[in-house]
């Protein structure tokens, strides 16, 4: 909103009455949770059909009434602080394992005989371990993400390999590697990998 407004003034920026509301309008529809707590009003000039100004104002009466959230701890010896610290240590342990879970196929697990699903626990419990690696090197770099958002930013990081065949009965494969973005190669640096594995790889192999 902000950056529609101060745009306003500048010449061939979005100013046509129509389309402001239109953009304006989709900005609502994206954020529909806080957009209708708000209350949007436009300076127009209508002789020439733009907008010249917004303006915007929260209307309290909408908002929902905001409750309390009560931690309780049976050790009286220990501090607010390091409650506050534990119970957010919980949360992240449980919200890393939910996303190991769905990316090491191990929820649910179908087998019934103890052999076979103790496997599936320590092969969860051997990737958080080094989830916490990472994300503690991490945080020494002040990279502060949680996992789930490392692995977001890190899904773009791919390789490929492209096969053809020459007119010598041979084939031909060729590996790539996309290239980093700005914030994978600040994770590669902090934990001191190179920013791309390989650039390209060319392997030819004659056909039977």
């Amino acid at each position: 909103m902000q950056e529609i407004k101060d745009k306003l003034p500048k010449p061939r920026a979005l100013k046509k009455t129509e389309k402001v509301h239109e953009k304006v309008g989709k900005i609502k529809a994206k954020l529909s949770r806080v957009g209708w707590l708000y209350n949007i009003k436009y300076t127009e000039n209508k002789e020439k059909g733009i907008v010249t100004d917004i303006s915007w104002e929260r209307i309290k009466e909408r908002e929902k009434p905001k409750g309390e959230y009560f931690l309780r701890y049976t050790k009286t010896a220990v501090s607010e602080n390091n409650i506050w610290q534990v119970y957010n240590l919980t949360r992240d342990v449980e919200a890393v394992f939910r996303c190991l879970k769905t990316d090491l196929d191990i929820r649910p697990i179908y087998h019934q005989i103890d052999e076979f699903i103790e496997p599936h626990i320590w092969l969860g419990i051997t990737a958080y371990q080094i989830v916490n690696y990472i994300k503690s090197v991490l945080n020494n770099s002040n990279i502060n993400y949680s996992w789930t958002t490392i692995v977001q930013k890190m899904e773009s990081m791919q390789s490929s390999i492209v096969s053809v065949n020459n007119n010598n009965n041979e084939k031909i494969y060729i590996k790539l590697c996309t290239r980093s973005t700005a914030d994978q190669i600040k994770i590669f640096n902090a934990l001191n990998f190179k920013h791309r594995p390989f650039v390209r790889k060319t392997k030819v192999v004659p056909q039977l």
